[in-house]
């Protein structure tokens, strides 16, 4: 897997998908030494700290490479899934979350206990890249689309092994569903952006995210290219057109009405 070339891997994926933004390549950092060259940090080149999802996002539309260390990150909850900010006891109890996403406490901390995250210092950052521009081997692979072209990803997933995909719906902290998500279980998440997403990342009412783990990225595009050649599913969707379509009975009346006249001509 080391050895796929991300360039070819893209246009295959939109050969099956023709997708509206770029496939996004995830890499974790252990440290920040190993930002690619020609990267850009929020803070320092573009003046702003960003979210997590706002740096997905920049990346699939404006074709940039951004890189997220502690100092870059706007977010408190997409820094503490990352594990570069500390979890304390008022978080861990669901302080939050109380008022915003749940009724009480309880529900708050565990709904805070859902969320994939990596281990606290386990590494310093996140960069983020179109996936024909990544120098780096990815984590991850993120694409957002419609719900037809999400849906050829997760029948490409079901090719070889049938059954059904489970992904888990939270409604906030996206990023932790979408990005580490598959890198912490080896699996393909299919995701419903959530408000800070859509706040921040801009994502549109018809869009949805489906990312997997790049070892999985073989896989995946036999999955799109056994399932499209086998004629059942492809993108964009064929519709049956061999019909008889029905009219107002106007329309109807009035070619009774041709039918008489000319059935009177040849009498």
């Amino acid at each position: 897997m080391k050895n796929i070339d991300l360039i070819s891997y893209e246009e295959n994926l939109n050969k099956f998908l023709r997708l509206n933004s770029f496939p996004v390549a995830i890499k974790f950092l252990k440290n920040l030494e190993e930002i690619p060259e020609r990267t850009k940090r929020p803070l320092k080149d573009l003046k702003n700290q960003f979210t997590t999802c706002q740096a997905i996002g920049m990346a699939r539309k404006y074709g940039w490479v951004i890189a997220l260390g502690k100092e870059d990150s706007s977010c408190i909850l997409g820094a503490m899934a990352l594990g570069l900010e500390k979890k304390l006891d008022h978080y861990n109890e669901g302080n939050l979350c109380i008022n915003l996403y749940t009724e009480n406490l309880d529900a708050g901390r565990i709904s805070e206990e859902s969320v994939p995250r990596l281990n606290e210092n386990e590494y310093a950052g996140i960069v983020v890249s179109p996936l024909n521009r990544a120098s780096f081997i990815p984590d991850c692979i993120i694409i957002y689309g419609n719900s037809a072209q999400i849906m050829r990803l997760g029948q490409a997933w079901l090719w070889k092994r049938g059954g059904t995909m489970s992904s888990e719906f939270r409604g906030r902290i996206d990023c932790a569903d979408i990005a580490i998500a598959p890198f912490t279980s080896g699996e393909p998440q299919m995701i419903v952006p959530c408000t800070g997403d859509r706040i921040f990342g801009q994502v549109q009412d018809h869009e949805i995210a489906f990312s997997f783990p790049f070892e999985l990225s073989k896989e995946i595009m036999e999955g799109l290219e056994g399932t499209h050649k086998a004629g059942g599913a492809r993108y964009p969707v064929t519709n049956w057109m061999n019909y008889t379509g029905h009219f107002p009975n106007s329309y109807e009346n009035y070619k009774e009405l041709i039918q008489k006249e000319e059935n009177e001509e040849k009498n």
